[in-house]
């Protein structure tokens, strides 16, 4: 026992979770439900539900996570935010009316950097409030820095990876999460970030590079299509555009589902063991292909899913049809698209939080091991939470994460 009433407990230890598809299953269902009944007003408890699910289905060393947030801070986050965000966009849209030519094409851009720097600000601060928000053993983390630094940061080293053509993205990534990291504290103890850009490179770079082959090759294809339709070259021009731009279209779709999950567990062992928390620092057995399996398997349930609801409605629809027959039909026709058309996008996202997000959360934790854990039951709560002002500002914004 140390003075925190908390035992010390082992060297090491491995993470479980303990949330199920069948557990998560009502939580989902009835915030999507809520969230379509309310227009939307619902959202913020349905994503404060599915953080306590999935924070609270997280045990560490016998004990679980905690998540102390509630629906009515985001709500509250989310109208102040927009206090903010409706008269830019209302600028913005002033702006581009009373301003010349010359004018307008100056202003619009200023007003896109600034909602890009609001954009960036609110995610580090929507960070902040989730993770004072969390809580271990009775220590919350917290939070420190300024939003706008990282805006700043962010912005700078996103126009040098645009014109490296990505080839600087490691490094972004490198110094966005070192500030995120070196701001970070559980209680007292502060974390820190030792893993370069360099690393993060020589790990992805063959990834980068097929996705140059397979992204600029299918575009390369559909130029020379085009070339030879404008030269005369090809009599069926527009036959071959239109093939060309398609099969364009498959390949990079293909190679973005593949590419995408093999990145994103390369960049999560990557972040993981370059993750400190005082003394405390944890290894991971993450396979390349963990994330990949669960895409492919989100996007297989998703197809059925869909399949399944596209036969009912032209089932429903051809019955409707046959029973009240020509023009009649109209409305009902039209009244089984729309439910039809919800029912889809219900469905996709009712998969892919129980068989997508909760999938990635508990193969994410259930990799690592965390060395040093005792080192953490000295941690004192010393800072209160922030508010949802900057999760409120994403939610604005339309890009809120969990």
């Amino acid at each position: 026992m140390n003075e925190t009433g908390w035992s010390v407990g082992p060297a090491e230890a491995r993470p479980r979770f303990h949330g199920t598809a069948g557990a998560m299953a009502p939580v989902v269902l009835k915030g999507l439900a809520l969230t379509l009944l309310t227009l939307g007003v619902y959202r913020f408890w349905f994503v404060t539900n599915v953080r306590r699910f999935l924070w609270g289905g997280t045990e560490i060393d016998g004990d679980r996570l905690e998540y102390a947030g509630r629906g009515i801070e985001l709500f509250l986050g989310f109208l102040v935010a927009l206090a903010v965000v409706a008269p830019l966009s209302a600028a913005i849209q002033f702006g581009a009316l009373v301003a010349g030519p010359s004018a307008q094409a100056v202003l619009q851009p200023l007003f896109s950097l600034g909602f890009v720097v609001l954009a960036q600000f609110a995610l580090f601060r929507a960070r902040r409030y989730r993770l004072t928000r969390t809580v271990w053993r009775g220590v919350r983390f917290q939070q420190s820095g300024s939003g706008f630094v990282y805006a700043a940061r962010s912005i700078g080293w996103g126009l040098l990876a645009i014109v490296s053509i990505g080839l600087l993205y490691p490094f972004m990534r490198a110094s966005l999460e070192r500030y995120k990291m070196e701001n970070t504290w559980f209680g007292d103890q502060k974390a820190s970030f030792d893993a370069t850009g360099r690393q993060l490179f020589r790990r992805g770079v063959l990834l980068w590079l097929i996705a140059m082959v397979t992204v600029l090759g299918p575009l390369a294809l559909v130029g020379r299509v085009v070339s030879q339709h404008q030269s005369g070259d090809a009599p069926s021009g527009d036959v071959m555009i239109g093939m060309a731009a398609v099969g364009a279209g498959l390949a990079i779709a293909i190679a973005l589902v593949v590419i995408l999950p093999l990145y994103q567990a390369i960049e999560f062992r990557w972040w993981a063991q370059g993750s400190r928390i005082g003394e405390t620092r944890v290894t991971t057995d993450l396979g390349l292909f963990a994330f990949l399996r669960i895409y492919l398997g989100f996007g297989l349930l998703a197809v059925v899913c869909l399949v399944a609801i596209g036969a009912v409605a032209a089932a429903l629809g051809y019955a409707s049809g046959a029973k009240a027959g020509g023009v009649e039909a109209g409305p009902a026709f039209a009244i089984l698209f729309a439910l039809s058309y919800f029912a889809a996008g219900v469905a996709v996202a009712a998969v892919w939080q129980i068989f997508g997000a909760r999938l990635i959360w508990k193969r994410s934790f259930e990799s690592v091991t965390i060395a040093g854990l005792g080192r953490l039951m000295a941690a004192q709560s010393t800072t209160p939470p922030a508010n949802a002002f900057g999760e409120g500002v994403a939610d604005a914004l339309d890009f809120g994460g969990f």
